[in-house]
Protein backbone atom coordinates (compact mmCIF):
# COMPACT_ATOMS: atom_id res chain seq x y z
CA UNK A 1 0.00 0.00 0.00
CA UNK A 2 2.85 2.43 0.68
CA UNK A 3 4.05 2.01 -2.70
CA UNK A 4 0.72 2.96 -4.22
CA UNK A 5 0.74 6.30 -2.32
CA UNK A 6 4.24 6.86 -3.38
CA UNK A 7 3.54 6.84 -6.56
CA UNK A 8 0.45 8.13 -6.50
CA UNK A 9 1.82 11.34 -4.53
CA UNK A 10 4.48 11.74 -7.41
CA UNK A 11 2.08 11.98 -9.87
CA UNK A 12 -0.26 14.33 -8.48
CA UNK A 13 2.89 16.55 -7.64
CA UNK A 14 3.99 16.24 -11.69
CA UNK A 15 0.38 17.23 -12.48
CA UNK A 16 0.91 20.18 -10.57
CA UNK A 17 4.21 21.01 -11.19
CA UNK A 18 2.82 20.92 -15.50
CA UNK A 19 -0.14 22.84 -14.40
CA UNK A 20 2.12 25.69 -13.76
CA UNK A 21 3.61 25.12 -17.06
CA UNK A 22 2.59 27.48 -20.14
CA UNK A 23 1.73 24.28 -22.47
CA UNK A 24 1.00 21.71 -19.25
CA UNK A 25 -2.75 22.28 -20.00
CA UNK A 26 -1.82 20.77 -23.82
CA UNK A 27 -1.02 17.06 -21.91
CA UNK A 28 -3.99 16.67 -20.58
CA UNK A 29 -5.34 13.43 -22.43
CA UNK A 30 -8.82 15.25 -23.13
CA UNK A 31 -6.71 18.25 -24.63
CA UNK A 32 -4.61 15.55 -27.09
CA UNK A 33 -7.44 13.54 -28.32
CA UNK A 34 -8.18 17.13 -29.63
CA UNK A 35 -5.21 17.96 -31.57
CA UNK A 36 -4.78 16.78 -34.82
CA UNK A 37 -1.96 16.87 -36.94
CA UNK A 38 -2.17 20.62 -38.74
CA UNK A 39 -2.44 21.56 -35.19
CA UNK A 40 0.18 19.71 -33.41
CA UNK A 41 2.32 20.74 -36.62
CA UNK A 42 1.88 24.40 -35.97
CA UNK A 43 2.50 24.30 -32.48
CA UNK A 44 5.89 22.93 -33.47
CA UNK A 45 6.51 25.12 -35.89
CA UNK A 46 6.05 28.32 -33.48
CA UNK A 47 7.51 28.08 -30.14
CA UNK A 48 9.67 31.29 -30.35
CA UNK A 49 6.44 33.82 -31.25
CA UNK A 50 5.73 36.57 -29.46
CA UNK A 51 2.84 36.60 -27.11
CA UNK A 52 0.85 39.19 -29.48
CA UNK A 53 1.27 37.16 -32.32
CA UNK A 54 0.86 34.03 -30.84
CA UNK A 55 -2.64 35.06 -29.98
CA UNK A 56 -3.54 36.29 -33.33
CA UNK A 57 -2.23 33.24 -34.84
CA UNK A 58 -4.76 30.87 -32.46
CA UNK A 59 -6.98 32.62 -33.43
CA UNK A 60 -6.20 32.40 -37.72
CA UNK A 61 -5.80 28.89 -37.29
CA UNK A 62 -9.19 28.51 -35.20
CA UNK A 63 -11.14 30.04 -37.77
CA UNK A 64 -9.14 29.62 -41.17
CA UNK A 65 -7.05 26.68 -40.89
CA UNK A 66 -3.57 26.03 -42.30
CA UNK A 67 -1.95 24.66 -45.54
CA UNK A 68 1.50 23.72 -47.09
CA UNK A 69 2.57 25.01 -50.06
CA UNK A 70 3.13 21.91 -52.27
CA UNK A 71 6.09 22.75 -54.94
CA UNK A 72 5.35 22.31 -58.79
CA UNK A 73 7.85 20.46 -61.09
CA UNK A 74 8.90 24.67 -62.06
CA UNK A 75 10.03 25.36 -58.90
CA UNK A 76 7.24 27.41 -57.68
CA UNK A 77 5.22 26.88 -54.35
CA UNK A 78 1.35 27.29 -54.82
CA UNK A 79 -1.51 27.12 -52.91
CA UNK A 80 -5.59 28.15 -52.78
CA UNK A 81 -6.79 30.28 -50.75
CA UNK A 82 -11.08 30.48 -50.67
CA UNK A 83 -13.03 33.54 -49.01
CA UNK A 84 -16.23 31.31 -47.84
CA UNK A 85 -19.77 32.84 -47.93
CA UNK A 86 -20.47 35.76 -45.09
CA UNK A 87 -17.01 34.78 -43.08
CA UNK A 88 -14.65 36.86 -43.67
CA UNK A 89 -11.54 35.20 -43.64
CA UNK A 90 -9.00 33.15 -45.68
CA UNK A 91 -9.30 29.67 -45.74
CA UNK A 92 -6.75 28.75 -44.78
CA UNK A 93 -5.53 31.36 -43.37
CA UNK A 94 -1.98 30.08 -42.66
CA UNK A 95 0.02 29.16 -45.01
CA UNK A 96 3.28 27.59 -44.61
CA UNK A 97 6.16 27.61 -47.24
CA UNK A 98 9.04 24.44 -46.87
CA UNK A 99 11.21 26.99 -48.03
CA UNK A 100 12.13 30.87 -49.47
CA UNK A 101 11.16 31.20 -52.85
CA UNK A 102 7.96 32.20 -55.32
CA UNK A 103 4.91 31.61 -53.85
CA UNK A 104 1.28 31.40 -56.04
CA UNK A 105 -1.81 31.87 -54.68
CA UNK A 106 -4.56 30.70 -56.06
CA UNK A 107 -7.99 32.96 -54.28
CA UNK A 108 -11.79 31.74 -54.91
CA UNK A 109 -14.21 34.78 -53.62
CA UNK A 110 -17.15 33.15 -53.01
CA UNK A 111 -18.52 35.64 -50.87
CA UNK A 112 -21.38 38.63 -52.10
CA UNK A 113 -18.51 41.09 -51.29
CA UNK A 114 -15.56 42.49 -53.14
CA UNK A 115 -12.46 41.71 -51.33
CA UNK A 116 -8.75 42.50 -52.53
CA UNK A 117 -5.62 40.37 -51.24
CA UNK A 118 -2.75 42.20 -50.40
CA UNK A 119 0.26 40.49 -50.25
CA UNK A 120 3.90 41.35 -49.53
CA UNK A 121 6.64 40.28 -52.29
CA UNK A 122 10.45 40.98 -51.67
CA UNK A 123 9.91 44.43 -49.86
CA UNK A 124 6.90 45.85 -52.52
CA UNK A 125 3.09 44.25 -52.46
CA UNK A 126 0.82 42.35 -54.94
CA UNK A 127 -2.85 43.38 -55.16
CA UNK A 128 -5.71 40.91 -56.28
CA UNK A 129 -8.80 42.12 -57.02
CA UNK A 130 -11.23 39.67 -56.22
CA UNK A 131 -15.27 41.02 -57.20
CA UNK A 132 -17.92 38.26 -55.74
CA UNK A 133 -17.97 35.01 -57.33
CA UNK A 134 -14.67 35.60 -59.01
CA UNK A 135 -11.18 34.57 -58.91
CA UNK A 136 -7.17 35.46 -58.85
CA UNK A 137 -3.89 34.69 -58.59
CA UNK A 138 -1.01 36.57 -57.45
CA UNK A 139 3.04 35.23 -57.50
CA UNK A 140 5.03 37.06 -54.73
CA UNK A 141 8.83 35.90 -54.18
CA UNK A 142 9.48 36.42 -50.27
CA UNK A 143 13.32 35.12 -50.51
CA UNK A 144 13.75 35.42 -46.23
CA UNK A 145 12.77 33.22 -43.51
CA UNK A 146 9.47 34.61 -41.49
CA UNK A 147 6.24 35.28 -40.86
CA UNK A 148 4.97 37.82 -43.56
CA UNK A 149 1.17 38.80 -42.86
CA UNK A 150 -1.43 39.82 -46.05
CA UNK A 151 -5.29 40.83 -46.22
CA UNK A 152 -7.83 42.82 -47.50
CA UNK A 153 -7.65 45.99 -47.32
CA UNK A 154 -11.40 47.09 -48.60
CA UNK A 155 -13.48 48.60 -45.71
CA UNK A 156 -12.45 47.57 -42.46
CA UNK A 157 -12.50 43.45 -43.65
CA UNK A 158 -9.10 43.18 -42.09
CA UNK A 159 -10.14 44.39 -38.76
CA UNK A 160 -13.50 41.85 -38.75
CA UNK A 161 -11.44 38.61 -39.84
CA UNK A 162 -9.86 38.59 -43.18
CA UNK A 163 -6.11 38.42 -42.04
CA UNK A 164 -3.65 35.68 -42.87
CA UNK A 165 0.25 34.69 -42.91
CA UNK A 166 2.79 33.37 -44.86
CA UNK A 167 5.24 31.20 -42.58
CA UNK A 168 8.13 30.62 -44.54
CA UNK A 169 10.63 28.03 -42.99
CA UNK A 170 14.11 28.28 -42.88
CA UNK A 171 17.49 29.56 -41.07
CA UNK A 172 18.08 32.82 -41.93
CA UNK A 173 21.62 33.48 -44.00
CA UNK A 174 24.52 34.46 -41.77
CA UNK A 175 24.55 37.84 -43.66
CA UNK A 176 21.11 38.55 -42.75
CA UNK A 177 21.86 37.59 -38.83
CA UNK A 178 22.21 40.32 -36.15
CA UNK A 179 25.16 40.44 -34.05
CA UNK A 180 23.48 42.06 -30.90
CA UNK A 181 23.26 40.90 -27.13
CA UNK A 182 20.16 39.14 -26.08
CA UNK A 183 17.50 41.78 -25.96
CA UNK A 184 15.04 41.44 -22.68
CA UNK A 185 11.46 40.02 -23.54
CA UNK A 186 8.31 41.37 -21.90
CA UNK A 187 7.05 39.07 -19.42
CA UNK A 188 3.76 36.85 -19.95
CA UNK A 189 0.83 37.26 -17.46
Amino acid sequence: MPRRFHAALALAGAAIALAGCEYGGLLRPSVLSQLDPPTARLLNELPEVDRPNEATIARLFATGGLAEATEGADGVQRVSVDVPPGQMIWRPAIVVMPRAGELELQFSNHDDALHMAFLPSNGGREIVELPPGEAGRARVRLDGPGLYWFGCPVANHVGRGMLGFVLVKGDAPPAAQLDRPPQKQPTRG
